[in-house]
């Protein structure tokens, strides 16, 4: 066990543990308030598609360079234990001290990854509360924590943090479509593009028929651009009527919080409300709605100029950012609230 002292003078502990989903062998760590005077209440960690260890960073980048280590989760983990709250995370399938598949992942995979990861943490009753945990979703962990919820009522309340509402193939435009614009400006801007997100581009260039094979069922699939050829996993799952992400909140019915960053440039803000709205026409009793003013996807700050701002998204440079001290203390006190 390794105890780190924080500058908030706070003591955060950790258990590392090593659990199942399938026949794979997943790494975990519990993150908890050294001075506990009873089992403290926790809150799963459910990685989006930039974060892939137990820390909550992008490893790497499509191209095999690697990104700036925002720690994510560890940030969180931080807030969280000086307010008495444990988390759990896992390193994703293939990273970390995790167990690499034999075959490419689905988001299926990864509700039944976070499922196990669950149970893991529930076991920890030595440390936390079974009885007082939340999950928190961010991004495509807001996809993972709704089918989550249809699997398993155990968990006593909710975060969805950035999720998608509107269907996959929108998703896609809204976040390709920007960047064959900005290269298509002048060359200055088409060279920076080729040297900082290529395959972005690429993508960008190819949505129609990779939407087209997606709906078809193809998981892999081979992109050009100039010459240059991709092949790429692509999960068509959320293509599919059953599994189209407006039709997924309806499981949530335990107190949510709703909460995305006012300057997201990967999914667009308007989809919040519309998770919001859909919470309660489902028959939620208690959606809470946050929109955090300057914050990006991950909650990092943006910076003023727009033209900055698209660049740093699209190299990831943005991860270098600090994070939203706002968004820190709407987290923690709604699961103080309802933990």
């Amino acid at each position: 066990m390794i105890a780190i002292v924080w500058k908030e003078k706070t003591m955060m502990n950790e258990r590392r543990t090593i659990f199942k989903s399938e026949s794979l062998s997943l790494a975990g760590i519990l993150r908890y308030p050294d001075r506990l005077e009873t089992e403290a209440p926790a809150v799963l960690l459910v990685h989006g598609s930039l974060e892939q260890d137990k820390d909550g960073n992008f490893l790497r980048k499509r191209d095999g360079t690697p990104a700036f280590k925002k720690n994510f989760f560890l940030e969180i983990s931080k807030r969280l234990c000086s307010k008495g709250i444990a988390t759990f995370s896992w390193d994703r399938r293939g990273f970390g001290d995790s167990e690499k598949p034999n075959r490419a992942g689905s988001y299926l995979d990864d509700v039944r990854d976070a499922l196990a990861a669950l149970q893991d943490l529930s076991l920890q009753d030595d440390i936390i509360n079974p009885d007082r945990i939340a999950v928190l979703g961010q991004s495509a962990g807001v996809y993972t924590a709704c089918l989550m919820a249809k699997e398993d009522s155990r968990p006593k309340a909710y975060v969805l943090q950035g999720g998608l509402f509107s269907n996959y193939e929108k998703m896609m435009a809204f976040n390709y479509r920007r960047v064959v614009e900005y290269a298509s400006r002048s060359e200055e801007c088409l060279k920076w593009v080729e040297e900082n997100d290529l395959i972005s581009l690429a993508i960008g260039h190819n949505l129609a028929e990779m939407a087209k094979k997606a709906k078809s069922g193809e998981a892999e699939q081979e992109i050009g651009y100039n010459g240059r050829k991709w092949t790429l996993h692509h999960d068509p799952t959320c293509y599919q009527e059953e599994y189209a992400p407006s039709r997924q909140f309806r499981y949530i019915r335990k107190p949510v919080l709703v909460i995305q960053g006012a300057c997201d440039l990967n999914v667009p803000v308007s989809d919040a409300f519309q998770i919001e709205k859909e919470l309660r026409a489902s028959g939620n009793p208690s959606p809470h709605l946050a929109i955090i003013p300057g914050a990006d996807h991950s909650f990092q700050l943006v910076p003023e100029d727009e033209e900055l701002r698209l660049r740093e998204r699209m190299s990831l440079e943005s991860f270098r950012r600090p994070y939203s001290g706002l968004y820190f203390r709407i987290l923690a006190d709604f699961l103080r609230r309802f933990l």
